[in-house]
């Protein structure tokens, strides 16, 4: 787990802060006030009720089937009731939001630190071999990332930050480059002298499964080694040679590498490759395959 430094870290220069808002948490807490209120004003009202009340009651809607009561303080009890689960879901909900926005962020040139408690944690960028973007609710099925994701390795968890953060998509968008530029340098040198990279990928239909349930965060990923050399997925070695195009549609958020006879070497949705702005740059610069190039860090791709 990320522990503290006892000593100050490398950071670099600070580039910018970032936190979540309240308004949202207030908005649960006063709604939800309002709705036991609400449900304890409509339950005082079954003691006003006349003896005449206490006959059956029909009640049609407004697509003409009729619900009926054995009474009227029957039907002022469930309308209570509902009003109270509204208010206590409302305070359900604030509890869980509080929980995922209880962290601020401060982005530095060489990592990020995440405040909590009172209590600051750093990590360098070159510390951080998983970064996972995704969607969720309804922008989920978009392509849009609303949620960004990280942690060192497989063996931790992962820290997520939701679209809430104040400025996220800005945020994101400056995680994504800075993280690159400290990060490719790093796997560019391991394959210069010879040795090769994991990154770790969901396929599609996990993807999309999770997009369903909600349960993003617990991943089962499948390797994809690169070495200078040969590019290895899903059991088969390919050449980096033989590597030609790699298309990236916007419209279906695939990203489909092809060799130079046109077969399809890796096909899956771009954002189900952890770290995939690394992967594709540092794939686009073997496929160069010149030395000034590999030199250089490679665009951020979206």
């Amino acid at each position: 787990m990320p522990t503290t430094s006892t000593t100050a870290p490398a950071t670099g220069e600070l580039v910018s802060r970032f936190q979540y808002g309240k308004g949202f948490l207030i908005f649960l807490l006063i709604f939800g006030v309002v709705m036991l209120g609400m449900a304890g004003f409509v339950l005082y009202l079954s003691t006003l009720l006349p003896a005449s009340a206490s006959g059956p009651v029909a009640l049609t809607t407004q697509r003409g089937s009729t619900v009926n009561f054995a009474s009227g303080v029957l039907l002022i009890y469930c309308t209570s009731a509902f009003l109270a689960v509204i208010g206590l879901s409302a305070f359900g909900v604030h509890a869980w939001h509080r929980k995922m926005r209880q962290s601020s962020y401060e982005l530095y040139e060489h990592g990020i630190a995440h405040i909590t408690h009172g209590k600051k944690i750093y990590l360098a960028f070159t510390e951080i071999e998983h970064v996972y973007l995704f969607g969720s609710g309804q922008a989920g099925f978009t392509g849009l990332i609303t949620n960004l994701a990280f942690r060192r390795n497989a063996s931790e968890p992962f820290h997520r930050v939701i679209e809430a953060l104040k400025g996220f998509q800005d945020f994101q968008q400056l995680f994504r480059e800075l993280y690159l530029n400290a990060r490719q340098p790093v796997v560019l040198d391991t394959l210069r002298a010879g040795g090769s990279v994991t990154f770790n990928c969901i396929d599609s239909a996990q993807v999309w499964r999770k997009r369903m349930s909600g349960d993003f965060l617990n991943v089962k990923t499948l390797p994809i080694q690169v070495s200078r050399d040969v590019l290895q997925v899903q059991g088969s070695q390919v050449p980096m040679a033989t590597l030609r195009t790699i298309d990236l549609s916007a419209w279906s958020e695939k990203v489909m590498i092809k060799d130079s006879s046109g077969k399809v070497v890796l096909s899956t949705v771009a954002t189900g490759i952890l770290s995939h702005d690394l992967f594709l740059g540092t794939l686009s610069l073997l496929m160069e395959d010149t030395a000034p190039d590999l030199a250089q860090a490679a665009p951020v791709l979206v």
